[in-house]
């Protein structure tokens, strides 16, 4: 039998539905299957329109979907960058990573759109691949087998990660609320909101904490505004999302409250010497509080020194194997394990927290229960460091501070159109030495900020097409403001002012990927809108 247009067509459509749950798997699993998976649906859409005879359709699908053409316009501003930028090498990285914002609209546009029920399958495959994902991490993690707990996540960055983790929840959670399915289906369900929930905590993600709380907010207005239940059941969805609210930040104050407490010292009352008759050194001013304790109170570096070199061969004066310095790490560890900066101290030490401190783990509270408290202890330790000593190395919130200033002055002297779209890293490493900055040159990184990379690159202008990429579709119309269409726009928008969310593969295929499911792969009549869903 002759092959025909219209028996290879289902053969297609099924091929297609194959990349988008390849993709779907691999955002999570595998950086190498996420290329993989925006190659095949290049040849199944080349392959559609050459058995359809009409590459005609496609064209006129992509260029009547706005939110596709502007995701692609986009893209094309960074070939436009290249114009004005004069390292070729890293704005082609750059182009190469930030394919699929090019790639996937233009691709879902042009092909026919997904019914329900492969959109049920696409969204089951991904929350799966996600939970999959957690359960490595989760077996690195009950092993102890990382330093930092942000190593647990195995396959990309733990920011990207918490990412998915949050709107896997906000995708669970929609289908609890808007389908019917069985008792064992909600319990499954439920079961999934608190694994994803417990995952959040433990890694330690401040932004990961703060996109949480604003999805439950964005959760709770939505089912209030525009869910059709029974007014009953939205004002107790409403009062319960405020309750789940209210005492998160109750959870937060208790947590932060013995952080920052420090009890005032009355050095007439400490003890002088030690065990072994040495002069302890007691200092409130040029060490640092660790969990509202000082580190430089009982402090006696001489036993000290010699007590490491009996448990330890690494050098007292040098550095752990992560770079930090080594005595520092052994004064903060001590500290957290309330033991005094003396031989009596150090030696008090299990063989683990001596591996632990070669290893540069400064906290033992922290390392031993990650968590929220742990991500707020570390924070307001690396503030306390960088406003007392002007030192912002080795700590995230600091550091962010140094790439603002940077990210800052360069805007200034290119406000308009950027520097283009290879020149970033150059500009940089010359407003570091413009303004003195005090990080040190390993340290020394662009923005972490999508919002301030866009305009370093491509000025006002570029910033000012790339807010009218993020938003006009959901202003534009109102069929288009379903639930996860919203959630994800929230997740998107917030993770961009901690991060350059489209500075990598993960993110950027993240953000390219739901982006054009939700905007280019359904029709604005689907069972997506906001019609539907409130039936």
């Amino acid at each position: 039998m002759i092959a025909t247009s219209t028996t290879i067509k289902p053969y297609l459509h099924q091929a297609y539905l194959f990349g988008l749950l390849m993709m779907a798997a691999s955002l999570t699993l595998s950086p190498f299957l996420m290329s993989v998976a925006q190659f095949w649906l290049v040849i199944v859409w080349i392959a559609d329109g050459i058995v359809s005879k009409d590459f005609k359709t496609k064209w006129s699908r992509f260029a009547h979907n706005k939110a596709a053409v502007l995701l692609v316009l986009f893209y094309l501003l960074h070939v436009v960058g290249l114009l004005y930028t004069s390292d070729f090498q890293y704005a082609l990285k750059d182009l190469r990573v930030k394919l699929p914002i090019l790639v996937l609209p233009f691709i879902m546009s042009g092909m026919e759109p997904l019914d329900r029920k492969r959109f049920d399958l696409l969204m089951l495959v991904y929350v799966l691949s996600v939970f999959v994902a957690t359960l490595f991490s989760f077996s690195i993690y009950t092993k102890h087998e990382y330093n930092d707990v942000r190593e647990i996540s195995c396959f990309i960055s733990h920011i990207r990660f918490c990412l998915h983790i949050v709107f896997c929840m906000a995708v669970v959670g929609w289908y609890l609320a808007v389908r019917k399915t069985q008792w064992w289906g909600k319990a499954i369900q439920v079961m999934l909101l608190l694994w994803f929930g417990y995952q959040i905590f433990i890694f330690e993600s401040l932004s990961g904490y703060v996109i949480l709380a604003a999805v439950v907010m964005v959760t709770a207005v939505y089912a209030f505004l525009c869910w059709k239940t029974d007014k009953i059941w939205r004002i107790a969805f409403a009062v319960s999302a405020a309750v789940v609210l209210i005492v998160g930040i109750m959870v937060l104050i208790q947590q932060i409250r013995p952080l920052i407490k420090v009890e005032a010292v009355d050095f007439s009352t400490l003890g002088q010497t030690t065990t072994q008759g040495n002069l302890y050194w007691h200092d409130t001013v040029y060490h640092p509080v660790e969990d509202g304790q000082y580190v430089g109170l009982y402090y006696c570096r001489k036993e000290m020194q010699e007590a490491w070199l009996q448990r330890s061969t690494l050098p007292f004066d040098g550095t752990t194997h992560n770079g930090e310095d080594l005595e520092a790490t052994l004064a903060r560890y001590l500290t957290s394990k309330h033991l005094r900066k003396d031989a009596e101290g150090v030696l008090a030490l299990t063989d683990e927290d001596i591996r632990n401190i070669e290893n540069g783990v400064a906290n033992y509270n922290n390392w031993q229960h990650p968590g929220l408290r742990a991500r707020l202890s570390a924070t307001l330790f690396e503030y306390d460091l960088y406003h007392r000593f002007n030192n912002p190395n080795g700590g995230s919130l600091a550091q962010r501070i140094e790439f603002t200033r940077a990210a800052f002055h360069i805007i200034r002297q290119h406000p308009l159109f950027g520097v283009g779209t290879g020149d970033v890293p150059q500009a940089f490493c010359l407003a570091y030495d413009e303004i003195q900055s005090p990080l040190s040159e390993v340290f020394r990184f662009r923005a972490h900020n999508q919002y301030l990379s866009i305009m370093i690159a491509f000025g006002a202008v570029g910033l000012a097409l790339f807010f009218v990429v993020l938003l006009y579709p959901w202003c534009s119309s109102k069929t288009r403001r379903s639930y996860l269409y919203t959630v994800f726009l929230c997740i998107m928008l917030l993770s961009m002012l901690p991060e350059d969310t489209l500075e990598t593969q993960a993110g950027a295929s993240m953000f390219a990927f739901f982006l054009s499911v939700l905007l280019c792969a359904v029709s604005e009549d689907s069972l997506f809108s906001t019609k539907r869903l409130q039936s």
